[in-house]
């Protein structure tokens, strides 16, 4: 897990500042004087936006700071186009920067630690942010990101406390490590769906989260990117997702609603876990804390419900098992005890039952809940070993279990290459549902 460390950019002082490290210096029409460099772009007519070089620390903007789109200089004019590395950086006094459509980068840094900064207008002629370039900026309460950013860098707003909302524009493909991470104000993400993955420990600890939406453009959850969202209730995962990493949703200790999406695509998913099934929910899905999922929502499609896969899940009120389904692993329910389990199967397999040490469900499940099985099922249900366990046997669905819903009735097409229709999906790439997933 990532080890919390304090924002101190005092990493700057050790900078090899020269004594002058800028190239000139012009003051606005407001007679606020800003620092440039030179770049070498377009014949040398474009200028970064730096900071001024002294023989002990960096030049300390205050107030509010317009960067022009032009400079004139020497009967020369020159386009601003970046603002460079460390240029605000631990600039405590700095209350806001205006930045204009001309400027296409913002450096590593720039404006780490400027705490009084409350909020920024990221135009959509910038294409590109460097690392830390918000990193402790505790007093940022909104951020306009333009549509022009194509990555959330590697802790670009850490530790922004005060900052409550953020939308991730289309033009963004990826969010960095620990992004956002610690900003425990944060209440409201919208995530883009041109995202593809979401990095390793983006959200870590954004403890004002209450819910999550996964768009189905991400493909990838790196691991521990929600750990520690102890405020988040409930998650929306979407279907175009091919990995979770380990501990995704650690320490979510409120977590009590998690959607899978109904769609047989879901079968390519690998969970980072004991178990390497790709036609699974794997092993410790949730990992091993206790959680507070209630609602839960497997998908047709789904073949086998791993060990352990919903172990500790204390709170879990109903199950609904769908007809796809081959297999459940030892413990998939351990110390769970459910009041109503539905399962979907209308040929029941053998699963641990209640005189197994490594029992399928808990003993209070099999003695005290309800199994409600398809009509015309019930006597194969006590015929097969673990499923006869159960006390109270009922056939039929009930509708409206928490407002989860599967459809038993529900057949979802699936092909060989050959375009010949399978009851499963093959080893090799199967046609799901339209859809081309390839099955290891």
């Amino acid at each position: 897990p990532f080890m919390k460390k304090q924002v101190l950019f005092f990493v700057m002082m050790l900078l090899p500042l020269v004594a002058i490290a800028h190239n000139i210096e012009v003051a606005n029409a407001d007679g606020v004087t800003i620092y440039y460099n030179y770049n070498y772009n377009n014949n040398g007519k474009e200028l970064a936006v730096t900071y001024r070089g002294n023989e002990s620390n960096v030049y300390k903007y205050k107030g509010n700071i317009v960067i022009p789109e032009e400079v004139t200089y020497k009967n020369n004019t020159y386009k601003v186009t970046s603002i460079g590395n460390f240029a605000f950086v631990n600039c405590p006094s700095l209350t806001s920067v205006t930045i204009p459509n001309s400027v296409k980068s913002i450096g590593q840094y720039a404006f780490g630690g400027c705490y009084g900064l409350t909020s920024i207008e990221i135009p959509n002629s910038v294409t590109s942010i460097g690392v830390f370039a918000f990193s402790g900026c505790s007093g940022l309460t909104s951020v306009t990101i333009g549509n022009s950013v194509t990555s959330i860098s590697k802790e670009v707003f850490s530790y922004c406390s005060r900052l409550t909302s953020v939308t991730i524009p289309n033009s963004v493909k990826s969010i960095g490590q620990y992004a956002f991470g610690d900003c425990t104000g944060l209440t409201s993400v919208t995530i883009s769906n041109s995202v593809t993955n979401i990095g390793r420990e983006a959200f870590n600890g954004c403890t004002g989260l209450i819910s999550i939406e996964i768009p189905n453009s991400v493909t990838s959850i790196d691991i521990q990117a929600f750990m520690n969202c102890s405020g988040l209730t409930s998650v929306t995962i979407g279907n175009s997702l091919t990995s979770i990493g380990r501990e995704a949703f650690k320490g979510c200790s409120n977590l009590k609603k998690v959607i899978i999406p109904d769609i047989a695509a879901w079968c390519s998913v690998t969970f980072a876990s004991y178990d390497d099934n790709p036609l699974a929910i794997a092993t410790h899905l949730y990992s091993d804390e206790k959680t507070e999922i209630t609602d839960l929502v497997i998908p047709n499609g789904v073949t086998k419900i791993g060990d352990a896969a919903f172990c500790y899940c204390l709170s879990l009120t109903s199950v609904i098992i769908p007809n796809s389904v081959t297999s459940i692993g030892s413990y998939a329910f351990y110390e769970a005890d459910i009041p109503t389990v539905i399962s979907l199967l209308e040929n029941p397999f053998t699963i641990k039952g209640k005189t197994s040490f490594n029992r399928t469900f808990s003993l209070n499940t099999f003695d005290n809940a309800k199994l409600y099985v398809p009509k015309g099922t019930i006597n194969k249900y006590k015929a097969t070993t673990g499923w006869k366990d159960f006390v109270n046997i009922v056939e039929g669905v009930p509708d409206g279990i928490n407002g989860i819903h599967l459809d038993s009735n529900k057949a979802i097409p699936i092909y060989d290459l050959n375009g010949r229709p399978v009851t499963n999906p093959q080893k090799g790439i199967n046609i799901i549902d339209g859809k081309k997933v390839m099955v290891r």
